[in-house]
């Protein structure tokens, strides 16, 4: 969604709803497993973004629901680095499909199917209305407005 601070911009308002996924790497025991349940993966060492991320709040909201109590291997606002853990079987993740398409595409990660916890969010662009844009910024707007 493009947005401008205080309205929405003229042009059609976009939205981009992202899942995100637990990950891990293709040698992990319970990769390609159907219907596993969260539980199944709580004693594994977890890398995961820092606590400000959006999807990483609902997923430590959940945990909390549950009365469960899940501390990090590592925090860290790297994903690529969270990933390059995962893709040497150094443990698991939470992180949204976009940031881990490639790796997953190429068999170097993969998403498990994790049925009784579920979490998205929403690919955003924020920009002031009073604010200069320089060529760059409108170059990226349009890019992600294309369908």
């Amino acid at each position: 969604i493009i947005h401008y601070l205080g309205r929405f911009a003229k042009f059609p308002r976009k939205e981009q709803k992202e899942e995100v996924v637990f990950l891990s790497s293709p040698s992990f025991p319970l990769a390609g497993k159907k219907g596993i349940k969260l539980e199944e993966l709580l004693h594994e060492p977890f890398f995961l973004t820092e606590k400000n991320a959006n999807y990483r709040r609902a997923f430590d909201r959940y945990l909390a629901t549950k009365n469960i109590l899940l501390t990090p291997f590592l925090e860290i606002s790297n994903t690529e680095f969270i990933i390059k853990m995962i893709e040497e079987n150094k443990g698991l993740s939470f992180l949204p499909r976009f940031a881990v398409m490639e790796s997953a595409a190429k068999g170097q990660t993969c998403v498990l199917d994790v049925t009784d916890f579920h979490a998205s969010m929403y690919r955003q662009i924020f920009y002031h209305k009073d604010k200069w844009k320089t060529r760059e910024m409108d170059e990226f707007i349009r890019l992600a407005m294309m369908e």
